[in-house]
Formats: structure tokens, sequence, C-alpha cells
């Protein structure tokens, strides 16, 4: 489901040759309406939710490695509609990525187009019994005026759908100048399915740094194939310790 965000800071962090050793953890709060995903299980007869969500980045020169686990809360409905018995649900997502320009398989450059290739991996759990496991790899690439652009190359295999592949897209730039309080991050997610087309998740953002520790703004939230269609705006709250 949702793909690497936090991975955008590890084009900054590991800009040069030598890739730097960087750790960092956030905590979120975003409440928004329109939640009807039937799929996800994010959904509810209000179709308002609340989503606390917890992440963490580690990046070494070997690599980087991130996770996150969101707990969706309210009284929520399960495909067909009905209540779910416990108003929250949770998943989560681990995502470990190995540099093969640390592995000597890709010369990195300080000035090159692509900052580095990478073997990938993915993990995602639910407490509804779904689970998927993702191995490709990955891209990521120098632009002009871009904090961090990179793509993930997937071969994906859950237990609702026939092996299948997966395409990741994900981003980190100012709004303006460099330096500007305004930011935009966010990522794309296309993968197949057996019958529903394909799978669409495309999570933006604009946000606000207040601080060194705090950013606000506005998440939306957009799931689309060919049985679910849920387009939600957020408000979002992170605290960076």
């Amino acid at each position: 489901m949702r793909a690497i965000l936090w991975f955008a800071l590890v084009g900054m962090c590991s800009s040069g040759v030598s890739a730097q050793s960087f750790s960092s953890s956030n905590l979120q709060v975003l409440g928004g309406t329109g939640f009807d995903d039937r799929v996800t299980g994010a959904s509810t007869a209000s179709r308002n939710l609340l989503t606390l969500s917890a992440e963490r980045l580690d990046v070494r020169p070997w690599g980087d490695s991130f996770g996150f686990v969101d707990l969706n809360l309210g009284p929520l409905r399960d495909f067909g509609g009905a209540r779910r018995r416990h108003a929250y649900q949770w998943y989560g997502e681990w995502q470990p990525r190995l540099s093969l320009g640390h592995l000597g398989a890709w010369q990195r450059s300080d000035t090159a187009a692509i900052r580095d290739v990478f073997l990938a991996a993915q993990i995602n759990l639910a407490d509804s019994g779904y689970q998927a496991l993702l191995l490709g790899v990955g891209m990521d690439l120098r632009i002009a005026g871009v904090d961090a652009l990179g793509f993930n190359l997937y071969a994906r295999d859950d237990n609702f759908n026939s092996p299948t592949a997966q395409l990741t897209t994900f981003w980190l730039a100012p709004l303006g100048s460099a330096g500007s309080a305004w930011l935009t991050e966010g990522f794309l997610d296309l993968a197949g399915t057996d019958s529903d087309g394909t799978d669409v998740i495309f999570q933006p953002r604009v946000l606000r740094r207040l601080g060194a520790h705090w950013q606000a703004g506005i998440e939306w939230y957009y799931h689309h194939n060919d049985s679910v269609s849920t387009s939600a705006p957020q408000l979002m709250l992170k605290w960076l310790p």
C-alpha cells in the first residue's frame, strides 16, 4: 500500500559517493473525510476516519530501511458494508533496500543523474490477515530543484491475487525556492490484480514546516481499481522528535 515516503530523505543523505549514516522517526495524526475504501478497510458509515501513524527510517552505507505502522480509528466497515467488531485496524510495511553502489556493482557519483541503484524488498502485513512480499530493484535520481525522486519496480506476491508486478514512485521537493517552509512529498503505487484491473494508490502531501520538529498540511488519499474508488482529503500534523 503506502510506499516509500521517507526514502526521499535518502537522496539527500546519500548524495555523496559514500553514503552517510542517518536515522529518523516521526509520529503523525491524520483526520479526513470521504473514506469508503472497502478493499483496505479504511471505510466508515460517516466516511470520517482518524489515523495515527509511526515511521522509522535508517540510512547506512549499505543501503536503507524504512518501516511504518498505521492505526485507523473509527466505526469501521468490512467489504460488505457491515460494522466491524473492532473500531480500529492496523497496517504496516517494512521496506529494506541494498545499495548496489556499496557492493561495487554500480558506480556512484556526485553529479550523475542516477544517485544509486538498489536491490529492494517490501513486506506488508495487516490485522485482517492480508500479507504481501515484494522483491525487485530501485533507483534514486538526481534532478535540480527536487530533493529526491525515486522508483522501485517489484515482483509482488500477496494472498489475494496471483503473482504480479508493482511500480512505486516517490518524491520530496520544496515548493518555491530552496529553503522554503513549504514542501511536497508523496508516492504513487501501481499494481496488477486478478480481476480488478490496475490498482492505483496515490498519496501526495503539501506540508509547511513549523520549526524544527513540526509539519502541518494536507494529504490526499486516493485509491482506485475496478471495484473501488476512494478520494479522501485529510488534515495532517507530523511530529519529528
